[in-house]
């Protein structure tokens, strides 16, 4: 029962949208402006980047929260697991309608716990694909499809982390669907601009 109890907590807690809480002070829906998502890219776009970096940290920070929450509920053993609960919840908010964000910095935030070694590929992974393409998009999916490779290199023979490298990938690239759909299109917004680039 304290498995679950935890899961539950985990995804309740990765349901609190941090974008949409900082836009409302600004008086914004990022819902209704930029690619209307609620993580910190739109917010960067939309708002400025000191919101961009406040989504993302915040975005981060209830992941770090969420695990230590559920490390008190349920003990350390599963914690790659439940931090597949707090992305799920950050995707499929219940607060937003089990709408959500794309969990690239929630699962930034858990790897930073459960694998920092990863990082190790997984930032010049997304820094690579985002600089070279002007994505933001491309570099999180180059990172989402590092992190099960660099799980494996650097943290051989932990099932559970490699349940989670597999499953935070698969997790990012289908949430990513409608922008490799626009990449494909040549309509995918840039970090910096939008639409089609001359």
């Amino acid at each position: 029962m304290v498995f679950f109890a935890a899961i539950v907590v985990c995804y309740l807690i990765g349901s609190i949208l941090v974008g949409p809480l900082l836009a409302g002070l600004f008086r914004y829906d990022l819902k209704k402006k930029g690619s209307g998502n609620p993580g910190a890219t739109n917010a960067f776009r939309v708002i400025g980047p000191l919101a961009g970096v406040l989504v993302l940290a915040g975005d981060a920070f209830k992941a770090w929260g969420a695990l230590a929450i559920a490390a008190r509920i349920a003990g350390e053993d599963y914690l790659p697991l439940f931090g597949l609960a707090v992305i799920a919840g950050h995707n499929w908010s219940v607060f937003h309608g089990f709408a959500g964000g794309k969990g690239i910095a929630t699962s930034f935030g858990l790897i930073m716990v459960l694998s920092p070694k990863t990082l190790w590929l997984l930032v010049p992974g997304w820094l690579g694909g985002t600089v070279l393409t002007g994505f933001v998009s491309v570099g999180s999916l180059v990172a989402a499809m590092l992190l099960p490779v660099a799980t494996s290199i650097f943290y051989p023979g932990r099932p559970y982390l490699l349940i989670f490298g597999i499953g935070a990938a698969l997790l990012a690239i289908y949430r990513h669907i409608p922008n490799i759909k626009r990449l494909v299109r040549g309509e995918e917004n840039r970090l910096f601009g939008k639409g089609k680039e001359e």
